[in-house]
């Protein structure tokens, strides 16, 4: 599939099913140095993805410090023609980092992508 260099950034979408419904999320970063995905709450609120009480709350590191989120399974995502079936995802807030999500080692192991700089090209081994 084709990335797009988006402010020096490698960008993807990939469709997220929950609970029966479906959603393309445009937008989302590829990060390998996140050991998790970590989706925008704010995006997928339309397909009823927002925290409940039960949901496994995630604390997450990087540059901008401690981050919190929630971890909800989902019915399957789709990134290019790579499905994993009841995958779990991490979701918050990323206010003003106007992207969608990161999309991170634990879906690009699963599905053993190869990222391709000079195509700009993400592709299955």
């Amino acid at each position: 599939m084709k990335l797009k260099l988006i402010n020096h950034l490698l960008e993807v979408e990939m469709v997220i099913s929950y609970k029966g419904k479906t959603k393309i999320v445009d937008k989302l970063v590829i990060d390998t140095g996140a050991a998790h995905t970590l989706i925008s709450s704010d995006i997928v609120d339309e397909i009823s993805i927002y925290f409940e009480n039960g949901d496994p709350l995630v604390s997450s590191y990087g540059i901008g410090g401690e981050e919190y989120s929630f971890r909800k399974s989902v019915d399957f995502i789709t990134l290019g023609t790579h499905e994993i079936q009841g995958m779990k995802l991490d979701f918050g807030n990323l206010d003003g980092w106007d992207i969608n999500g990161l999309i991170g080692l634990d879906i690009l192991m699963d599905g053993m992508f190869i990222i391709d700089l000079g195509k700009l090209e993400l592709a299955r081994n």
